[in-house]
């Protein structure tokens, strides 16, 4: 962890930039994926025949994951994934999010932005840390309120 605290220091800002500046082409390669392999996720259950919800999930769930990984990496405060990990498994399984759904978007995400990125190797390795810390904050047990 401490690496990581190292290379958050010296990278984390440009490294958020980056992925920033193709924020826009991750989130929508991420929310096709989603649309695709999920299509029974977020059924408003008050109007199961209504898209909107669904089609509200796919687009803003990349986007709020981009800003969590921008917190993080700006601020060096990766403690706000776990938190952020915590609402999700908290309130996502009353809409038909199952955890294979979360890590799914996460390890879509992370391809993406080394994908469309123009980052270093180390760079990368980082990235994998980071990726690394949604998935163990999802697959931990789900507090209670």
């Amino acid at each position: 962890m401490r690496a990581l605290e190292g290379w958050l220091n010296s990278s984390g800002n440009r490294v958020a930039a980056e992925l920033d500046e193709r924020g826009e082409q991750i989130c929508k390669l991420v929310t096709e994926q989603l649309k695709a392999s999920y299509k029974t996720i977020c059924v408003d259950p008050q109007n199961p025949e209504n898209d909107e919800m669904r089609m509200n999930a796919y687009t803003e769930s990349p986007r709020r994951m981009h800003r969590v990984v921008q917190v993080a990496l700006r601020l060096r405060a990766v403690e706000v994934i776990e938190r952020e990990c915590i609402w999700t498994l908290q309130l996502l399984p009353r809409y038909g999010v199952v955890r294979q759904n979360m890590h799914a978007m996460v390890r879509w995400y992370f391809e993406a932005a080394r994908t469309l990125s123009n980052i270093d190797s180390a760079d990368r390795r980082s990235l994998d840390i980071i990726e690394g810390l949604f998935l163990t904050a999802l697959s931990g047990p789900i507090p209670t309120k």
